[in-house]
């Protein structure tokens, strides 16, 4: 019986032992197919955008129209254990900006998280909790109002015309139920002011809020403010442009014009 018993523990300690080992190997593989990358993906940044979508392999193709002659790309390359989410931008099927952005996992040990601060480091800003900054290109291209208003310097603002806070229009999403984090930007700054203004956002989902700020705060806007924000609802319900809108836990897509229609009812 104990001869059995020591069988059995040398049997589990060496299958124990070959389970860590295979996940050293991994580990290791994952490592140098980490590094490399990130040592090309430098190197393509640092020549041109160009290079840097190249390296990335970003596909010309599911690009979400936002209206007025512009697109966005959102998608991701993963590489070992690390990957690379990316927005682009186009007007006219040229990019005029794009954030990328990655990070590093929590369950890596103290001294891979330092390996990775290092490689990463050379592209991006990285604190000393790991946490990695996204990286931003064209950003002044991206914060210009779309033709028929001055732009403004309103950093607050700003952050809402661009799509990269995010194009779904809805307040809590998804089967968690949380607030979208460009509803929380919105909620932030948005006043009788600045309504118009967002109006003119290349960002769809800002020019959405700005029509249901519009229609439930009436009240609060001058004759001539509502005779010129009127004019431009008028001019958003004739693009024929489907918007990502969510309700609940379903994300869909439903015609400018008809939402338009539908919040006109706020009360």
């Amino acid at each position: 019986m104990k001869t059995r018993n020591f069988i059995l523990i040398i049997l589990v300690l060496g299958i124990c032992n070959i389970s860590f080992s295979q996940k050293t190997e991994v580990e290791k593989y994952y490592v140098r197919v980490d590094t490399l990358f990130i040592s090309q993906l430098t190197e393509a940044y640092n020549k041109s955008t160009e290079e840097l979508l190249k390296t990335l392999e970003v596909k010309n193709d599911r690009r979400e129209n936002l209206g007025f002659g512009y697109q966005l790309k959102e998608s991701g390359k993963g590489v070992g254990s690390i990957s690379f989410n990316y927005k682009i931008l186009y007007y006219k099927n040229e990019v005029i900006a794009y954030e990328l952005s990655t990070y590093i996992k929590a369950n890596k040990s103290r001294k891979l998280k330092k390996l990775y601060k290092e490689r990463l480091s050379a592209m991006f800003e990285v604190n000393d909790d790991y946490k990695v900054e996204p990286i931003y290109f064209g950003l002044d291209k991206a914060n210009e109002p779309l033709d028929g208003i001055e732009k403004r310097t309103e950093n607050k603002s700003t952050d809402l015309i661009n799509p990269f806070a995010g194009i779904i229009f809805g307040n809590r999403c998804g089967y968690g139920m949380s607030v979208l984090n460009n509803r929380k930007l919105f909620d932030e700054i948005i006043k009788n002011e600045n309504c118009e203004y967002l109006l003119y956002s290349i960002n769809p989902a800002t020019r959405l809020m700005a029509v249901e700020f519009y229609y439930c705060n009436l009240t609060k806007f001058s004759e001539n403010q509502k005779k010129s924000i009127e004019l431009r609802i008028e001019e958003l319900k004739k693009v024929p442009l489907l918007t990502r809108n969510c309700y609940g836990c379903i994300v869909g897509s439903e015609l400018t014009e008809k939402t338009i229609t539908e919040l006109k009812n706020c009360r």
